[in-house]
């Protein structure tokens, strides 16, 4: 589990590229160059907002909070699922917290 702050600020890594298609994010790290991409990450509706939310440089808080108010999670639920999203995208690379 992540124990990080839940009041950091995660941000998009720079070395990823993501738009959105049919209403599911596809993520994509760029680490040596175009030619070269890794992996390709795509995201269920809720990953698509958290992934927003990370673009608009959003805090664990914030995102725990959207889970909450939008899906019915009890406080606990949300932060352990945002905390888990959160330490996925972290180990592929793809946010960076400040």
């Amino acid at each position: 589990m992540l124990t990080r702050g839940v009041g950091l600020t995660i941000r998009r890594s720079q070395t990823v590229v993501s738009r959105v298609v049919a209403q599911e994010a596809i993520v994509v790290p760029i680490r040596r160059g175009a030619a070269e991409m890794d992996s390709i990450y795509t995201f269920n509706e809720s990953g698509t907002m958290l992934w927003s939310m990370i673009e608009q440089r959003r805090s664990a808080a914030d995102l725990a909070a959207h889970l909450q108010a939008n899906y019915g999670l009890s406080a606990e639920q949300a932060m352990a699922d945002t905390q888990q999203f959160i330490a996925d995208l972290t180990d592929a690379g793809l946010i960076e917290q400040s």
